[in-house]
């Protein structure tokens, strides 16, 4: 019972002294301290602000809120990020999608008409020549129905 109260106390102990780390931390980036790395060829790189979290272990709701907008105001990035598309290019990438179902079932069916080829020319190899000419037949035919589909895949984004 002692060891495991030693072992909470000891954890504790840790995590105030990280609260303590990350507090200095987040003191020295919001003074503009910034991390920079030196190129191979000695010239200065972008500057990279260094990131930090803000404590919340006995840190007050207010504390809180004020290092959220800290954060927030330090930060190139808003909190709501802009929409990057419209609803109308959403709807479309989502319609192109579904479109692109219909290559699922050509590759299936190619996979069930050559392996249909196989067999049959195996269990008789006089028709094997005929076979052949029927499976590039439904090759031919089943391609044209993935043709189908990219251009319609096409006339939903670009038309």
């Amino acid at each position: 019972m002692a060891s495991s109260q030693k072992a909470v106390q000891m954890s504790l102990g840790a995590v105030r002294s990280l609260s303590t780390g990350m507090t200095r931390l987040q003191a020295a980036s919001a003074q503009g301290m910034l991390a920079s790395s030196q190129g191979a060829a000695g010239q200065m790189e972008k500057p990279v602000m260094v990131a930090t979290q803000v404590p919340i272990l006995g840190a007050s709701p207010s504390a809180i809120a004020s290092g959220i907008r800290a954060s927030a105001k330090a930060s190139p990035m808003s909190l709501a990020p802009q929409r990057s598309m419209s609803v109308l290019a959403a709807s479309k990438m989502v319609g192109a999608g579904c479109a692109t179902i219909a290559l699922a079932g050509v590759g299936a069916g190619l996979g069930v008409m050559f392996g249909s080829l196989i067999n049959g020319a195996a269990r008789n190899p006089n028709i094997a020549k005929q076979l052949v000419g029927y499976a590039l037949l439904g090759f031919a035919l089943t391609e044209s129905i993935a043709l189908f589909s990219l251009l319609v895949v096409f006339l939903i984004l670009f038309a």
